[in-house]
């Protein structure tokens, strides 16, 4: 009696759910049964969740190793697509079999020794390679229809969120998952508005009940990152955002099929993405404040700097041509050492000679602090010429564009559209109108409440910037108040402290910097100064 192993494989974990992986197993089962072959549970090999288009599975990976150890005679499997999708693949594992000894059997479309049975199989092979291209396209017209019609389906929602699929009894909705919900706002509370590090965020959660998905309580730093940048917890889910390419691998003759080919991700561009509601756990000024963070942690990570504190603006200062960030170095002659500022592009050893090197100026580090410094703080003790730059910055942000009039309209509008549904599923129900009357006024009036909502939404968003813009306002003048006492003999670390609290950047075109107030103005205001005043007490390095 010849001995047999089993293989069975599903493509998705919704099959794996559905039991597909146990009516495949009952199939083969009775087919080794029925042909006297002998099996048992330690060479039956299942593949759950893993798409045939590849050969990195790891249950087949495992049977084409034992296959060259010799611990079976025969392989059963449902039909060849449960064994690859891809005709080449087929054949490279039938090769693959035919020459460690083991044969074959497919119990619903036998493959036997005579010239037609190749022609057969690259048939088949070929048919199933055109059923997946047909799912999947039809899934994904599927999904994308969905989206357009506010609705979304993600195979797994973000943490804090729980999606009630209907296949099990769910409402097709995103709905808030309560202990995951209250995670996600303590984690934005602590980071945005306590000014927690992110060091300090994984201790707390891992001192705390608060598990991940996984059900461990090991929080890294990239997970609450990932968190932290998902738009979802401000109500925008983007489908239709990016796209897939699968590069093929190059491969050899030993380890051909044996690599899996490498996805490439890229995003497409904003205006296709397709906006969904979903519900809101954390407030645009908080979400905001924590991508602030975020930024600046980024932009001010500490470097290997050998005189730290020459550099006031690290981190800060721009480059007006090429957009680059400048960069601290030191000169040293005779017994002096002279600190600048260079734009990165000017850099010999990061261009490399693929791009033209920045023409831009190479600055003095002490006078570049000096004058940003003396400006900064000259503006900050100038109470009036504040408060006028934040009220003018107030009035054009908070500018109404349709008004509350507009905005009473589209209400009355919504109310009555509803009701109009109402009225139209009534009369449906009733039978007063049968199916092909009904669906397209059905579909009219929901793209009617669909653009009324849209409306709607434009308007709250401004009713948030206006609120937020107030709150900012307040904020930035509470801030300047408190700056004030330390701005008349500060230390150097308070300097910097300031100044990255309340600039964005220093833009350098030439000897002319431009310095953007993270302050809620009017962008940015403009200097010019020359930094070269004596040759010999500012000498200007070579390069």
């Amino acid at each position: 009696m010849q001995r047999a192993a089993l293989y069975a494989r599903v493509s998705t974990g919704l099959q794996e759910k559905e039991q597909t992986i146990q009516s495949q197993l009952a199939a083969i089962t009775r087919y080794a049964d029925e042909h006297g072959l002998r099996h048992a549970p330690a060479l039956t090999y299942t593949d759950d969740g893993y798409s045939g288009t590849w050969l990195d599975r790891p249950a087949l990976d495992e049977l084409r190793d034992h296959a060259r150890e010799g611990r079976f005679d025969v392989v059963v499997v449902l039909c060849p697509d449960r064994l690859a999708r891809r005709y080449a693949y087929q054949v490279l594992l039938l090769e693959e079999l035919q020459r460690a000894g083991v044969g074959v059997h497919f119990c619903e479309r036998p493959i036997g020794d005579t010239p037609d049975d190749p022609l057969l199989l690259q048939i088949q092979g070929a048919i199933a390679g055109y059923e997946r291209a047909k799912i999947l396209e039809r899934c994904r017209r599927g999904r994308l229809h969905r989206a357009r019609r506010g609705e979304l389906a993600p195979p797994v929602a973000p943490y804090g969120y729980v999606y009630g699929a209907r296949k099990y009894g769910g409402d097709g909705r995103i709905g808030i998952h309560p202990e995951e919900g209250a995670m996600v706002r303590q984690l934005f509370a602590w980071y945005a508005e306590d000014g927690v590090s992110l060091r300090q965020v994984i201790q707390k959660l891992n001192a705390s009940s608060w598990k991940t998905r996984t059900g461990k309580k090991g929080w890294r730093g990239p997970t609450l990152l990932r968190i932290m940048r998902c738009e979802w917890y401000v109500g925008r889910a983007y489908y239709n955002r990016s796209k897939r390419h699968v590069q093929e691998p190059v491969r050899d003759a030993e380890s051909a099929g044996s690599r899996r080919p490498k996805v490439i991700v890229t995003e497409k561009p904003r205006s296709e993405w397709i906006l969904v509601p979903v519900p809101r756990l954390v407030d645009d000024a908080v979400f905001a404040r924590v991508q602030q963070r975020i930024q600046e942690n980024r932009r001010f990570a500490r470097r290997r700097l050998r005189r730290p504190r020459a550099y006031l603006l690290r981190g800060l200062l721009k480059c007006g041509l090429c957009g680059r960030a400048y960069t601290g170095f030191a000169v040293r002659r005779a017994r002096d050492e002279h600190t600048y500022y260079m734009c990165n592009m000017r850099s010999s050893h990061l261009v490399g000679g693929m791009i033209d090197r920045c023409a831009n100026e190479i600055l003095r580090a002490d006078a570049v602090n000096d004058v940003i410094w003396t400006t900064v703080r000259e503006f900050l003790l100038d109470g009036d010429a504040l408060a006028e730059a934040l009220r003018s910055w107030l009035e054009r942000t908070t500018a109404e564009p349709t008004g509350p009039d507009r905005m009473r309209l589209t209400k009355v509008r919504l109310t009555e559209l509803q009701r109009q549904r109402e009225r139209l599923l009534d009369a449906y129900q009733a039978g007063v109108l049968d199916l092909k009357d009904f669906q397209p006024r059905k579909t009219a009036i929901e793209d009617r409440i669909v653009a009324v909502e849209e409306e709607q939404a434009k308007h709250r968003s401004w009713e948030s910037r206006r609120e937020l813009a107030k709150r900012q306002v307040v904020g930035a003048e509470a801030v300047v108040t408190k700056l004030r006492g330390q701005l008349r003999e500060p230390s150097f670390e308070t300097k910097q402290t300031i100044l990255r609290l309340v600039v964005d950047k220093v833009v350098a075109t030439g000897h002319r910097l431009e310095i953007h107030l993270a302050l809620p103005v009017s962008g940015g205001f403009g200097l010019t100064f020359s930094w070269l005043r004596r040759r010999d007490s500012n000498p200007r390095p070579s390069g």
